[in-house]
């Protein structure tokens, strides 16, 4: 076989229950010169009979078993063996429409891009699609959206602490993520894509856009890799390991100013919807971090997070605690209307 166009990687865990319709799915892309990596990371259930299957099956499938150590882990296993020019991630939950990496690689190849990033279709444990839109044009603009377009972290500096920090709607070249030995952090946690989402989008010479959702991706699945109440304290370290890879590579002051601005904006919309179990822990390590921050002269802190932000600081968590329910009331209408905002006509998303 020669070089394979696309090298898709999918770690794998526990999966029997959606492993078929996700490398189906893969499987049966119109581009046929792609290798598919399976990770198997220490599953205890069905999911290494059914990929030994399809493996048997399909020369373009390779499967790979290791350890039980995360995602990330995985992730970064299968990168290692990579040999496609670009390189994609589809999660074992989630599946993939049958044009997918056609149309992206061929958008990649005509752009020469680092990094090409597709739509989203938001879906609900039963597979219906919720019609919630990537919204690239507002946080991106229009003048980036159209195919032709290319664009740096330069020309969109906030968009890149808006749009999706996930790996599985874009296509990496492989040799920009060797040359710059991007990888998945190691912490076990569901925010392990966060530094290399960061980590792409700041040293990518050349981003571009399919607008079609391409990616069918399951929200709020039990039991999945992204369910969050019981995994947030990892994302301190997750948000520490970007904030050393920003010291380490002289990343300029603005934005870490404005990634500044973003961790106390997103500890905010994590703090009221915390376990009970975690929120005095939660709350000690925000005073913590926040410790290191110095908003004062930073021009992107203000309004709400600059209220939270001085809230945590001055307050003991015997006063801070009062503040849970007003605080969630507040939030989940917040979060009712921007989730409003991104609806859409689903006819306009298939």
């Amino acid at each position: 076989m020669r070089q394979p166009k696309v090298s898709v990687i999918v770690p794998v865990y526990n999966m029997e229950k959606y492993l078929h319709r996700c490398l189906d799915s893969i499987a049966s892309q119109t581009l046929q010169e792609i290798e598919i990596i399976c990770v198997n990371d220490g599953s205890t259930d069905g999911s290494r009979a059914i990929l030994s299957g399809y493996e048997k099956s399909d020369p373009r499938f390779r499967v790979v078993d290791k350890e039980n150590e995360g995602q990330g882990v995985a992730r970064n296993a299968g990168i290692n063996l990579a040999k496609g020019e670009y390189i994609g991630f589809v999660d074992a939950d989630d599946w993939v429409d049958p044009a997918m990496y056609e149309t992206m690689y061929a958008d990649a190849k005509k752009n020469n891009t680092d990094l090409q990033l597709c739509g989203v279709k938001r879906l609900d444990a039963a597979g219906s699609n919720l019609g919630i839109r990537c919204d690239y044009d507002r946080f991106i603009g229009e003048k980036f959206c159209s195919s032709a377009a290319v664009f740096t972290w330069h020309d969109v500096r906030d968009a890149i602490f808006k749009v999706g920090r996930f790996c599985w709607n874009k296509i990496y070249k492989r040799s920009f993520i060797q040359r710059n030995n991007i990888s998945f952090s190691l912490i076990r946690c569901c925010y392990e894509d966060n530094i290399f989402h960061f980590r792409s989008f700041l040293e990518a010479d050349r981003i571009a856009i399919t607008r079609k959702p391409f990616y069918n991706y399951i929200i709020n699945r039990e039991g999945a890799e992204s369910s969050r109440s019981k995994k947030i304290l990892p994302l301190f370290d997750i948000n520490r390991e970007i904030k050393k890879y920003m010291a380490d590579y002289s990343v300029e002051k603005e934005m870490v100013r404005r990634f500044d601005n973003f961790v106390i904006r997103r500890y905010l919309s994590y703090c009221y919807i915390t376990d009970k179990a975690v929120r005095r822990p939660y709350f000690n390590r925000m005073k913590y971090e926040f410790q290191d921050m110095d908003i004062k002269h930073n021009p992107f802190v203000k309004g709400p997070q600059k209220i939270f932000y001085l809230m945590v600081r001055r307050m003991p968590y015997g006063m801070f605690k009062h503040t849970y329910i007003p605080g969630y009331l507040l939030f989940y209408a917040y979060m009712s209307l921007w989730f409003r905002s991104l609806k859409i006509d689903p006819l306009d998303v298939v």
